[in-house]
């Protein structure tokens, strides 16, 4: 994929803020991720796996960035 398309749109993602979490508080998973930033429908499948493996590393660094916030407050 190329490096500049994929830098965008990791920036688009960041700015938006956290990750979309379900009513239960867990973010959604990479499929649904694609989907409410628009981009299921706009990239290739081969450009869905490369974002959804970055996606996947974000939600992996949200989550662990919660439990260091927890165990702060504990």
């Amino acid at each position: 994929m190329n490096q500049h398309k994929m830098r965008a749109i990791l920036e688009f993602v960041r700015r938006q803020g956290p990750l979309p979490a379900d009513q239960f508080g867990q973010v959604l998973g990479t499929k649904e991720l694609l989907e409410w930033f628009g981009l299921a429908g706009v990239l290739s499948s081969e450009e869905r796996a490369c974002v959804g493996r970055e996606l996947e590393m974000m939600r992996e660094a949200q989550a662990f960035v919660e439990q260091l916030q927890q165990a702060m407050v504990s």
